[in-house]
């Protein structure tokens, strides 16, 4: 399994940057029409029509995630990260609220 994960890593090491960008405009979907429908949503129901359980995990992922990639060096990642750990504070506010 060990080889062919790395043969995977080495044919994949030239799409390296393109993946990055594409992985970060990705991202910056998720959390720019994702996330904000979602709390949209709960706003005009006034109630938080996601699971306590997702929430959580989010608020974990991008609360590890961040620092990572920090220390990767992973910058494609983080703009969208930070954007999604501020959405994930907003519903877990909304939740607790509504």
């Amino acid at each position: 399994m060990t080889r062919i994960l790395e043969r995977l890593a080495r044919w994949l090491e030239p799409s390296k940057a393109r993946l990055g960008r594409i992985t970060l405009f990705a991202g910056i979907g998720m959390v720019l029409l994702g996330f904000p429908a979602q709390i949209y949503s709960n706003w005009v129901a006034h109630e938080c029509g996601i699971d306590p359980v997702l929430i959580t995990v989010a608020l974990i992922l991008y609360a590890v995630r961040i620092p990572y990639q920090i220390s990767a060096r992973a910058w494609y990642l983080l703009p969208a990260d930070v954007l999604g750990l501020l959405a994930s504070i907003v519903l877990l506010y909304q939740y607790i609220t509504y």
